[in-house]
């Protein structure tokens, strides 16, 4: 994506080199350097993870952020390549733009690459106005970054509503890690299959009849939802894929066992789960820390696409165990005709369960549709339907997915679901014409079920180990938070007498809290506080200061102690396993 126009470098009445583009300037023609101080000095005063800079000029913006930061990641799209060579050229970038910490990008696939990488933890986004004015070539850029941001936001939602549980379902899931292999071990085992992958959107129902027949001719993996309506079309899924940590996403397992399906999860999926699964389970590696702590001890489990949706992590499931081609049904990614999820499954029966004569069904899915800011969007059969915000998210991660080289054939045999670009149009009749390979199918999913994944023995020792050792430390951690909170009271206890306030008896401690070994443990359930403590430090007010130093230490304090009870509980199952394995129980 190149801009037509023209870039002039100029000199500056200070003698610095300026630029004019189209006959306006992207810089002063007095002093650049100093223009860009000032538009930038509260962006660098916050020192947020990353910047995405829309235009990049000559460099001046970037340099100055890249000065007045310590962890702030500039992400720069700019899409001339000319304007590029020319910030290169005059000086006023980094050397040769090597920086650690500024990416500079000039196509749309580059740009969302980086924002992949380097914006996880939330970025702002600087608009250089005199260089994108004008120029459409920012149009998709602006987009893009407002697609991550909305992820962003969804993600630390997610995190703050459901970070406590995820702990607690790990810990009390440790035994299943001792038993359970990786995804890694699943690389290729069906390389050169068709696959077909259930998701369970309202368009099920329409392979639902002939699933059986599709099942002689595709490996069938099922999103979590979609298990129970497969089953009661006679279908077993070969893949069963989980990763929601919530109880009420185990509840579509009512009834379910299911021990010649492979189980692919993630380690913090609630423990009921994993009961349905009695012979096969392979776990993908964990997103947080604790979970990445265990690893380190078992070794990495390997990971699978997160785009906030089970429908991600099976698609890239389907691309991991060396798919052919991926048929999506009930992919729908919205409402079509005004239905959650298709006929039979739990969230369908449980709105039934909930309606009564005052507020029917209809009225439930209503009320369902339209509380997450539902839209009309183009459907894949021509029409449109009602869709959200969450799930627009998820689409963007299916095209972004698609749109890399190697990515697999990806067609949708159900009509009605959002169009999503990338995802091409089937139908059920092309999967009828595929020779049936059921048999083989079968075998190579036996190996897998009947051989052994694991030392699950040894396994267990070593996470018996691991969740002592790190019991320990985040005790410590605990202990250290707690002298960090008497020592800010002290502090506000000054400050409210009106006292001289002296913030360095906080150093030393601030300094064992950052190079804790628990540390990134213990943060991970404190991240509105962290978010405090950006917005309170550089702010003039020393009760902004107090406030959120106060709140990050008591919530630090307060994380670690849920995790060691949590760990105690769990190293007391542990050692209850292994003593009954012991005896031969």
């Amino acid at each position: 994506m190149e801009s037509s126009l023209e870039p002039v470098v100029e000199t500056a009445r200070n003698g610095l080199p300026t630029l004019r583009l189209a006959g306006r300037y992207v810089h002063s023609r007095h002093d650049p350097a100093r223009e860009a101080a000032r538009a930038m000095e509260e962006l660098a005063r916050r020192d947020p993870p990353a910047v995405v800079m829309l235009g990049l000029g000559l460099g001046y913006h970037a340099t100055f952020l890249l000065a007045n930061t310590d962890q702030t990641h500039i992400i720069a799209f700019e899409p001339s390549q000319q304007i590029v060579a020319l910030a290169r050229g005059a000086g006023t970038l980094p050397s040769g733009t090597d920086h650690t910490r500024l990416t500079v990008t000039t196509t749309d696939e580059q740009l969302l690459a980086a924002l992949s990488a380097h914006t996880a933890e939330g970025f702002a986004v600087f608009d250089l106005s005199g260089r994108t004015e004008g120029d459409d070539a920012f149009a998709e850029a602006r987009n893009a970054a407002q697609r991550f941001a909305s992820r962003v936001e969804i993600n630390r939602n997610t995190l703050h509503r459901f970070g406590r549980l995820w702990v607690r379902n790990l810990c009390r899931n440790l035994p299943q890690l001792a038993n359970a292999g990786s995804v890694t071990r699943l690389r290729d085992t069906f390389e050169g299959f068709p696959v077909i992958l259930l998701a369970a959107g309202p368009t099920l129902d329409q392979v639902l009849p002939i699933l059986p027949e599709i099942a002689q001719r595709c490996v069938v993996i099922a999103v979590d939802t979609a298990l129970a309506p497969a089953t009661r079309a006679g279908v077993t899924p070969d893949f069963a894929v989980v990763v929601d940590p919530q109880y009420w996403n185990a509840r579509h397992l009512d009834r379910v066992l299911l021990p010649d399906t492979i189980l692919v999860s993630e380690p913090s999926a609630h423990p009921q789960v994993f009961r349905a699964f009695p012979n096969a389970v392979h776990l993908c590696s964990s997103v947080f820390p604790l979970g990445r702590a265990f690893e380190m001890s078992l070794g990495r489990f390997g990971s699978l696409g997160a785009g906030g949706s089970v429908a991600t992590s099976a698609w890239d499931l389907a691309r991991l165990i060396g798919a052919s081609s991926t048929h999506v049904a009930g992919l729908d990614l919205g409402f079509p005709g005004g239905r959650t999820h298709c006929r039979g499954s739990f969230f369908e029966e449980l709105t039934l369960a909930l309606a009564h004569r005052t507020a029917a069904a209809e009225g439930v899915i209503f009320r369902y549709t339209w509380g997450e800011n539902a839209v009309p969007v183009p459907a894949n059969d021509g029409s449109t339907l009602l869709s959200d915000r969450r799930m627009a998210i998820y689409r963007s991660w299916f095209t972004s997915q698609l749109a890399l080289p190697g990515a697999p054939f990806t067609a949708s045999v159900t009509k009605g679901g959002s169009a999503i670009e990338g995802v091409e149009s089937g139908s059920t009749e092309d999967l009828l014409r595929l020779p049936p390979r059921r048999a083989e199918i079968d075998a190579r999913r036996r190996i897998l079920v009947e051989t052994p994944a694991t030392d699950s023995e040894g396994r267990r020792k070593l996470l018996l180990e691991q969740t002592v050792a790190i019991e320990r430390t985040i005790v410590d951690l605990a202990t250290t938070a707690d002298a960090a909170s008497a020592e800010i009271e002290r502090i506000r206890t000054h400050h409210e007498a009106g006292r001289d306030v002296d913030f360095s008896p906080l150093r030393p401690i601030d300094e064992a809290l950052g190079s804790h070994p628990a540390g990134a443990i213990g943060s991970f359930l404190v991240q509105e506080a962290i978010e405090l403590v950006r917005e309170g430090y550089g702010s003039e007010s020393i009760a902004e200061q107090i406030e959120a130093s106060s709140a990050l230490y008591s919530g630090l304090a307060d994380a670690a102690r849920f995790h060691a009870e949590e760990l105690r509980q769990a190293r007391d199952s542990l050692t209850q396993v292994s003593e009954g394995q012991d005896r031969g129980l």
